[in-house]
């Protein structure tokens, strides 16, 4: 199976459980107390984003894009889902700078390299399979105008191999700091900033990450950083502990 053919699959496989879900409209309720209110830490970081030009990834049925669109210059909100993208070109059809794309779950397709100012997913990310995430992020780094950023939500849930994702603790798939600071680093993006969050009272559930292209080579990201740092407090405890054998 070729890499394109495996990502479709795994496309399909996601965003079949999201083309008519509850969630949307459970959702809409508790939308701006956890994303939107100035003192969350998503909102904290959305404010460094360059609104000139902005893509919001998998927008659903576009109650993020509805709180940020007149802040934009222009705003491209992109979904799997032909039913979410008319949903959204109802929804906000009063913002004359929201256009809309219909992409195949794992590119930004159409959209010419280097030409985005900013890109956010909230909510949708801590979904997606590794493979998916992988390639996005490779998709980031292409778009992404010199300066630009983007704003990731995703899982921090190291899932057993054993179960599909919808049985994981609300529906997480599997992603560890480690592993998206690695496909980050090879699509030669740079983590400004990452922070585990709390989510439905259980710790460290996701995270929400700040990236930027990588302008020097010789530039160390805030994920390598911390992965050193943890393999060398791992290494001062192992030396530190007594001789069991």
């Amino acid at each position: 199976m070729s890499d394109r053919s495996s990502l479709d699959v795994s496309a399909e496989k996601i965003g079949h459980a999201w083309k008519e879900s509850a969630y949307y409209d459970d959702a809409e309720r508790w939308t701006k107390t956890i994303f939107w209110n100035p003192e969350t830490i998503f909102s904290k970081l959305f404010s460094r984003l360059d609104l000139t030009t902005v893509i919001e990834l998998a927008c659903g049925r576009g109650r993020h894009a509805e709180q940020i669109a007149s802040q934009c210059g222009s705003l491209l909100v992109v979904d799997i889902h032909e039913e979410n993208i008319e949903f959204c070109k109802s929804r906000l059809a009063h913002h004359r700078n929201v256009s809309y794309l219909k992409n195949n779950g794992y590119e930004f397709s159409g959209v010419p390299n280097n030409s985005m100012t900013a890109i956010y997913c909230y909510d949708a990310m801590v979904h997606f399979s590794p493979d998916l995430v992988e390639n996005y992020l490779k998709e980031t780094a292409r778009v992404l105008a010199p300066g630009g950023m983007a704003l990731y939500h995703h899982s921090n849930y190291d899932a057993p191999n054993t179960t599909s994702y919808g049985a994981n603790p609300h529906a997480r798939n599997h992603m560890t700091f480690d592993l998206f600071s690695e496909y980050a680093r090879n699509a030669g993006l740079l983590i400004e900033e990452s922070h585990p969050i709390k989510w439905a009272r259980l710790d460290d559930l996701d995270r929400v990450t700040l990236l930027r292209l990588r302008a020097l080579s010789s530039e160390v990201d805030t994920g390598s950083r911390e992965a050193s740092e943890q393999k060398s407090r791992a290494s001062a405890l192992i030396q530190s502990e007594p001789n069991m054998l």
